[in-house]
């Protein structure tokens, strides 16, 4: 059975999250590593995701969404996954999604910090690049 997908920048967008989401919720499904960076999910996309991530039969541990462009409302929807329903994930990613506020980066770190033990969420890596460590932005450098 298939653990690991890499489906990076495949431009499968919302329609295809919903699409993994449906097949994440399958009793059949055994994927535990997931890679959707760059791939215009969107917040529907995300919201659909982080409802299959409740369900009993899904698996996945390791969820990675750099560059999706997920928003508020998908970022929310992780942030409600990780404080009340969250079953296997240990790993989130949500690094180069600008348009997630900062209030809610940190609140989304609280939760995995928080559930870390009884919900086995360990690990968080969102958006927020510290400049002194990764440098500035390409927009920064060409402004």
């Amino acid at each position: 059975k298939l653990q690991t997908l890499h489906l990076e920048g495949t431009n499968i967008g919302p329609d295809g999250a919903k699409h993994l989401a449906e097949a994440l919720r399958h009793s059949n499904c055994k994927l535990q590593k997931l890679w959707l960076n760059r791939n215009y999910i969107g917040p529907d996309g995300a919201e659909y995701l982080a409802e299959a991530l409740c369900h009993s039969n899904c698996q996945l541990q390791t969820l990675y969404l750099e560059g999706n462009t997920i928003g508020k409302d998908g970022a929310e929807a992780f942030a409600d996954m990780l404080r009340y329903d969250n079953r296997t994930l240990k790993e989130l990613n949500l690094q180069e999604n600008p348009d997630i506020p900062p209030a809610l980066l940190t609140k989304i770190e609280r939760l995995a910090e928080l559930n870390s033990e009884s919900i086995n969420c360990s690990a968080v890596e969102v958006g927020r690049k510290k400049r002194a460590e990764y440098g500035p932005t390409v927009d920064e450098v060409y402004s």
